[in-house]
């Protein structure tokens, strides 16, 4: 299969890498930028192009959008309307009305959508999945998520003041950046009921919020709360799920998933740690192709990703 990416930072080159890993017999690049596309062409050994257009009109089997935010709606449909299978980093688009519009030329065309979701293939996800599906920790009551990082830590080799996380205009935010509501309802279903609020924290020199909190009500009682942000001086991602039987606490950084059976007296503990973080994304990318290849839907569809995309405009008071 030929794999073309829509935008070639970093995220753009990994999945690049990811994909020939997974099997992928080419790729290719566009870039409006002069020194993406070379250094694309120099990792990756791919040819870099600097008209969309012209990538499209090659008729890639599969069109990955790992451009800004801002621009994954009028790429997206572009694609769609070619008749081409669609893999959106997150999020779906920046407003509403933008992800709408993505998810009826996707439907129109009858084409593949999957928006990135690469912790759904990290062995932690997994576990909690299975743990929570079959009852291991009884009703799920409660949840408390932490997830953030100093932003300039993030990419140390350019300047968090010009990335798109830091842009207005190019639909950066935390509120964006957080995977969280996409991984939350694929472990416990709906939501029922949302508040949300952001704030800047003057820490850092940015246009857009640094700090996000939320609280959901799930429609099976669950109450959760997610606070994500960019200002954390020590890197975060934490989950602690309680219920009727017992709880799971997830640390991403210590490597670890402990289950508790019964409060502190029974417990079993997972060794979460990926010797290489670029194992969720090439599991991801050989779940893509395979399921291009056998006419199977998404892990995460377009009707998921745009339940997600409504809720963060809730959190950021568009909707």
């Amino acid at each position: 299969m030929k794999v073309a990416i829509l935008g070639l930072g970093s995220i753009g080159r990994r999945h690049a890498r990811c994909f020939l890993a997974a099997g992928a017999q080419e790729v290719i690049g566009f870039d409006p930028t002069e020194d993406r596309r070379k250094q694309f062409a120099d990792e990756i050994g791919a040819t870099a192009y600097g008209d969309q257009d012209q990538v499209l009109d090659m008729r890639p089997d599969l069109v990955l959008l790992a451009s800004p935010n801002v621009f994954h709606a009028c790429q997206a449909i572009a694609a769609a309307e070619r008749g081409l299978n669609i893999f959106v980093e997150k999020p779906l688009a920046v407003t509403v009305a933008d992800g709408e519009a993505i998810a009826e030329a996707v439907t129109k065309a009858g084409v593949y959508l999957h928006m990135g979701s690469n912790w759904k293939f990290h062995p932690a996800f997994a576990h909690m999945k299975r743990i929570i599906d079959g009852g291991g920790i009884g009703k799920v009551t409660g949840v408390q998520c932490v997830v953030g990082q100093w932003l300039p830590d993030w990419h140390p080799y350019e300047d968090y003041r010009n990335m798109y996380c830091s842009r207005k205009a190019l639909g950066g935010g935390a509120v964006f950046d957080t995977h969280e509501i996409d991984y939350l309802t694929w472990l416990l279903g709906p939501v029922k009921d949302f508040v949300g609020m952001t704030a800047w924290s003057g820490a850092l020199e940015t246009e857009t919020e640094d700090v996000a909190a939320s609280v959901m009500r799930f429609e099976n009682g669950a109450l959760v709360n997610i606070l994500t942000d960019y200002i954390q001086r020590v890197a975060r991602r934490r989950y602690y799920i309680s219920g009727t039987e017992g709880a799971l606490d997830w640390d991403f950084h210590r490597g670890t998933l402990v289950h508790s059976i019964s409060g502190e007296r029974e417990h079993e503990t997972f060794d979460t740690t990926l010797a290489d973080i670029n194992e969720m994304y090439i599991a991801q990318a050989k779940q893509v192709l395979d399921d291009i290849a056998n006419g199977r839907k998404a892990v995460t569809p377009v009707e998921q990703a745009l339940m997600v995309l409504k809720l963060q405009a809730k959190w950021r008071g568009d909707a």
